[in-house]
């Protein structure tokens, strides 16, 4: 594995093909057709729903009446008027439903583009450990073809061949587990993308993309998803309570009709039709809503809170992981790599003995797993950010 090699691995090219996917067609694949984003549109929906059956007016009773001995008819129809004072809440109450619905939606949404951008990172960090893996399997084999030849030659000891040999088996056995991992995770991205074919795309791009950058997303706490869901449920618990404590008070339903029959009696009839609190007054009603009230308001500033825990750990472990990876990618695995070509390059000249070479081999492929997976942890921290914001990466 050479410097160059190295510079370039976290950048590496995948040949473009119909099984190769960008991290800008995974997201745009998993909106099209991952059934989590229809399921997002339909929670607004529902809620739009739900807000217009709220404010539904409700519907006359009718009553006919017929007397045999008079003879006459009765027939009247009785409109309850108790929702119109109530209309302004039960409209604030569904209005308060349908921005809960937004806020989940939209977090709905952010949490599909987490699962895309981590899968999709996950994937391609599998594909970088695996080309490392093979690059150092394929070193190994060169250096114990080498010591093969030395040992034939006399100038090293059978012990120091075998130990280069044992080196290689287990270069191998890492490249295969390599593999697996690759081959699962790929799988992992196949359902994060809602792919249908039967082979796996295959992620290609930057396992650094968007490092160093110093754009941090921010937003105010109240546009957050989960904040903003709090405060919709505490605005649709007060229009309850609202529309709870007007219930109580008797509004009349208006009467009218007419009675005919009886020879030439016809009769025109209009009225009231009161309600009478006998058994409730509409008291535990209004127990009930305050007691909602007040939980989902503390909740909602409980929410704040937490949105605010959340926000600044998010953003504390992508800026940390960003410094992490920036360090193991430009120091660390440089630094190993000219260690190990080091190492090679004495003992092809015969100026050093294994035991440096093995140790220079296992730093390096010690470090290089670090790296790949402390790259891997500041694509996940950024994708978690993006969720916690409530925004489509």
């Amino acid at each position: 594995m050479h410097l160059p090699l190295v510079q370039g691995l976290f950048a590496l090219a995948v040949a473009q093909g119909s099984d190769t996917l960008t991290i800008d067609d995974a997201l745009a694949r998993a909106r099209a057709v991952r059934p989590r984003v229809a399921a997002a549109s339909a929670i607004v929906e529902r809620a739009i729903g739900a807000a217009r059956v709220g404010a539904i007016i409700p519907n006359p009773t009718a009553q006919f009446e017929s007397d045999d001995i008079a003879p006459t008819f009765k027939l009247t129809a009785t409109q309850p008027l108790s929702w119109l004072p109530r209309r302004g809440a039960d409209l604030a109450a569904g209005r308060a439903g349908i921005e809960r619905a937004r806020a989940d939606s939209a977090q709905t949404l952010a949490d599909v583009g987490r699962d895309v951008r981590r899968s999709f990172f996950g994937a391609l960090a599998a594909d970088r450990q695996l080309a490392l893996a093979t690059e150092q399997s394929v070193l190994a084999d060169s250096l114990a073809r080498l010591a093969s030849r030395r040992a034939a030659a006399g100038d090293i000891s059978d012990l120091e061949r075998d130990q280069i040999s044992l080196e290689a088996s287990r270069a191998r056995l890492a490249t295969e587990q390599a593999r697996q991992s690759a081959d699962v995770a790929r799988a992992e991205l196949a359902r994060a993308v809602a792919w249908e074919s039967a082979t796996p795309p295959r992620a290609a791009g930057a396992l650094d993309a968007g490092l160093g950058q110093s754009d941090s997303p921010t937003a105010p706490i109240d546009a957050l998803p989960f904040v903003r869901g709090a405060i919709a449920d505490s605005s649709a618990a007060a229009a309850r309570l609202k529309a709870a404590r007007i219930a109580r008070i008797p509004i009349p339903g208006v009467v009218a009709g007419r009675e005919w029959g009886s020879g030439s009696s016809n009769n025109l009839i209009l009225g009231l039709a009161i309600p009478i609190p006998i058994f409730s007054l509409g008291g535990e009603a209004v127990h009930q809503a305050r007691g909602a009230a007040v939980e989902l308001s503390a909740l909602a500033a409980e929410s704040r809170l937490t949105a605010r825990s959340q926000l600044e750990a998010a953003r504390a472990r992508t800026e940390s992981s960003d410094r992490r990876a920036r360090f193991a990618r430009d120091s660390l695995l440089p630094e190993a790599v000219r260690v190990r070509a080091g190492a090679v390059r004495l003992y092809e000249e015969g100026r050093t003995s294994v035991l440096p070479v093995l140790d220079a081999l296992r730093a390096e492929r010690e470090v290089a797993r670090v790296t790949v997976a402390e790259l891997l942890a500041f694509q996940e921290a950024r994708a978690d950010l993006y969720a916690v914001l409530g925004r489509w990466p």
